[in-house]
């Protein structure tokens, strides 16, 4: 049995503290192994865990500070980038909005001018509508009075060619007619006519006309001219008379025609001009319209550009308030972690200047083998030390509410 006695290992009786024989036989064998060496001091164990751990946070901390810079490069970068989007998004809100109202206008002035147009077309296409109405009953009374003229015309030659015929063989008695007043010379005509089998449809046109004739002859009287006169002229018989009433049908025939010529020419010129000022207007008014679709077109594409404009514009926003919080947050925090990093190497330097105030330089020493073999009693030197320095600094953890002097106490 080994049994210890002012520090030295001898054999003992058993009157002696029992000890197993597995704890004397590793302790005689690492008496061979290491008789003669010196045992590190724990004391200045814990002082280069502390050096360590100081290290550790110092470093620790530079990375940190790296770190930290470069996301302050990026907090400047996105502010930058962020800010020059709102810049560039509000420019191109505002000029999307000065085009849409543009268009606008131009929308408005293209509806103004089709409206404008489209009255113009209607006008002029009721006028056209209505000079056309005029004009279809104007042909219509023309070929009628043309149609009796001719008529006329060719009644009054017939019968003169009848009466002309029947004087050839009796001249007296013709001659002898009165032609003084109308009524006697139709009479006398109508025997005439009658006796040269003269149709009886084409008399009545004859008599119609002669008594239309004088009725107007009349009128004419009534105005102021003479009615004594109306024959005087041709007093000489009824062939005469009825020639000039030919010529008279002939002379109206003629002005009935120039008349319808003129109308005509003046509907066709007017018609031409309608026309052409319809079409004018359908071409400026389909321009109108293409021009109102272009400027819809472009207004809608303008409205759509603004939308995704004002998204971008809020997503920058957002972003760039985000980021501002975000990095304001990280530089308070960094700065809360910069100065409890600090307090920690603090901490580790006071306590690491009280154990040596404390210890009076204990942690330059070494214990042989012999001298910490004599300690293997219920209170060994190396085991009291251990203890004492974990319990200050524990204590020095638990004072100054430190996580690296506590990690530390766990690694002594």
């Amino acid at each position: 049995k080994l049994c210890s006695c002012k520090g030295l290992l001898f054999l003992a009786s058993e009157g002696c503290g029992a000890m197993k024989l597995a704890q004397a036989a590793s302790l005689l064998f690492l008496l061979a192994a290491v008789s003669g060496e010196q045992v590190a001091n724990p004391l200045g164990k814990v002082f280069s865990l502390m050096d360590e751990l100081a290290a550790k946070i110092e470093k620790e901390g530079e990375a940190e500070a790296k770190a930290y810079q470069e996301y302050l490069e990026w907090c400047d970068d996105t502010s930058k980038n962020a800010g020059f989007a709102i810049k560039t998004a509000k420019a191109q809100e505002e000029k999307l909005e000065a085009k849409i109202n543009e268009l606008v206008s131009k929308i408005d002035v293209h509806t103004s001018k089709i409206e404008d147009l489209g009255a113009s077309i209607a006008q002029d296409e009721a006028e056209l509508k209505n000079a056309t109405l005029v004009r279809e009953k104007e042909v219509a009374d023309f070929v009628a009075s043309e149609k009796e003229l001719m008529e006329i015309v060719d009644v009054l030659g017939r019968a003169i060619g009848i009466l002309e015929k029947e004087m050839s063989k009796h001249s007296a008695s013709l001659a002898q007619l009165d032609t003084s007043n109308m009524a006697n010379a139709l009479q006398a005509l109508g025997a005439v006519l009658d006796a040269a089998s003269f149709p009886t449809a084409d008399q009545k046109k004859l008599v119609a006309f002669v008594q239309d004739r004088q009725a107007a002859q009349d009128e004419d009287s009534e105005l102021g001219a003479p009615a004594a006169k109306v024959y005087e002229s041709k007093s000489g018989g009824i062939v005469e008379v009825l020639e000039d009433m030919k010529d008279k049908a002939e002379s109206q025939l003629g002005d009935l025609r120039k008349s319808e010529t003129n109308a005509k020419h003046n509907y066709e010129m007017l018609k031409q001009s309608l026309e052409d000022q319809v079409a004018a207007d359908s071409k400026d008014m389909a321009e109108e319209k293409a021009g109102k679709a272009a400027a819809e077109e472009a207004k809608a594409s303008a409205e759509s550009d603004l939308e995704m404009t004002k998204k971008d514009l809020a997503n920058s926003e957002e972003q760039l308030a985000t980021a501002q919080a975000t990095c304001m947050q990280t530089a308070a925090d960094h700065e809360a972690t910069v100065a409890s990093r600090t307090e920690e190497l603090k901490v580790i330097a006071e306590a690491k200047k009280i154990l040596k105030e404390s210890t009076s330089g204990a942690e330059a020493q070494s214990y042989s083998f012999l001298e910490v073999a004599a300690g293997l009693g219920l209170s060994s030197r190396l085991e009291l030390a251990r203890s004492e320095v974990l319990t200050m600094v524990k204590r020095l953890a638990k004072q100054h509410h430190s996580a690296a002097l506590a990690q530390l106490a766990s690694r002594i």
